[in-house]
């Protein structure tokens, strides 16, 4: 269990470093406000744009970091779980295995857990996707993201705000409130029309901005728009309460373990 505690572990301090890294970079997002009009049209209108829309690369190889320490975690639980049974085993195609469904699963168990005790298959064979596939599972987001970083690209980032609200301060005193339906990607021009008369603004119209400010995967995956933080999250909490917590009583000693081999 130590190699898969240290990894996890590492994993944790890389969750905790892309939190401080990530709100460093968003709090030096600049969101610049216009208010434009034009002669030939009855309203005015709102132009937002961002001014570095791209997480630094170093977030996402740290990204990249946390992904494979919590995928190899699960690789080297396995190949404990094996060695309880035999301490000379070398682990040779051993891996934890993510079926898409039972026949994928007795396909692939001879091989990749070789060795591991029949309860302890029947713990991870629980957890696998599709014994639930009505719940978003945290170990399909995990192993897309892993296969993504090591076989394509660093899992880049993406800048956007939520809960979005711009306030305009008309000229007769009124605060209008703008509330952009959908998520304001940074990377992106947004323009809003304002349904006021173009006399009640002026270019140098105050205008103020709130939201949430997240950092999301530019890949679509089974993460939807979720933000980095929550996914990896909710991967590592997974992994330890789901699956290292039900197969952790196979590495105590004989006498203390009430779970037969």
């Amino acid at each position: 269990m130590e190699s898969v505690d240290a990894k996890m572990i590492r994993a944790h301090e890389h969750i905790e470093a892309l939190g401080r890294t990530g709100m460093e970079y968003l709090a030096s997002i600049k969101i610049n406000l216009s208010i434009m009009t034009a002669p030939h049209l009855p309203n005015p209108w709102l132009v937002a744009v961002a001014n570095d829309y791209i997480p630094p690369m170093a977030l996402s190889a740290t990204l990249g970091d946390c992904i494979h320490n919590m995928r190899a975690a699960l690789d080297n639980l396995v190949c404990g779980l094996a060695r309880t049974q035999d301490r000379f085993c070398t682990c040779k195609d051993t891996a934890f295995p993510y079926t898409q469904n039972e026949a994928d699963w007795n396909a692939s168990i001879q091989a990749s857990l070789a060795g591991v005790p029949k309860p302890a298959k029947k713990i991870i064979k629980s957890v696998q996707p599709w014994r639930d596939p009505t719940t978003p599972n945290p170990l399909v987001m995990l192993n897309k993201l892993s296969n993504i970083d090591k076989h394509r690209h660093c899992n880049l980032g993406l800048a956007y705000s939520r809960d979005t609200v711009f306030r305009i301060h008309c000229k007769d005193g009124r605060a209008l409130d703008i509330r952009p339906e959908k998520p304001l990607y940074l990377g992106d021009v947004h323009s809003y029309t304002l349904p006021i008369d173009p006399a009640l603004v002026a270019s140098s119209t105050r205008v103020q901005s709130g939201g949430t400010l997240v950092i999301t995967f530019q890949e679509e995956g089974p993460w939807g728009g979720a933000p980095i933080m929550q996914v990896l999250q909710d991967c590592f909490d997974h992994i330890e309460r789901t699956v290292i917590g039900p197969l952790t009583p196979f590495f105590r000693p004989k006498q203390e373990s009430s779970v037969s081999a």
